[in-house]
């Protein structure tokens, strides 16, 4: 694969595995020494990152939405921006809820024997979102 490509493909999997709940997929993507640090949460190891999305249990659904990717390559090493709304579905008091959430994910890529895979993926909160969903009938 194309390393300019290579982001891109990145994001578009990590979106799919959390949303389709296949967090053992994420061993495709990240090196074992991966690392994320947000608000509030850290990971220092992909083991320990997968572990930590059974809070995601607390959801119905996910869904993700990416958007904007900014960043260059170093040699063999990525560091860029990719930004995100991501969905959060749940029940409360009988009535279905959304938790909107505006993440910046700062990305670092690592190529290693022609292989990328995220070394991090910090975030960013940009914004938060909590209201009752209304569905169009």
């Amino acid at each position: 694969m194309d390393k300019n490509t290579l982001p891109n493909h990145l994001a578009n999997h990590y979106v799919r595995c959390i949303d389709q709940r296949c967090f053992g997929e994420l061993e495709q993507i990240m090196w074992p020494e991966f690392s994320q640090r947000g608000p509030g949460f850290a990971a220092e190891s992909r083991e320990q990152f997968i572990g930590n999305l059974g809070m995601l249990e607390h959801f119905s659904h996910t869904f993700h939405m990416l958007g904007s990717q900014f960043g260059e390559w170093q040699g063999g090493e990525y560091r860029g921006e990719t930004y995100c709304v991501a969905s959060h579905f749940y029940e409360r008091d009988g009535r279905r809820w959304k938790m909107d959430m505006g993440i910046c994910y700062h990305d670092v890529i690592v190529l290693r024997d022609g292989i990328g895979k995220y070394l991090s993926r910090d975030l960013t909160l940009v914004w938060q979102e909590d209201r009752p969903l209304e569905v169009a009938q």
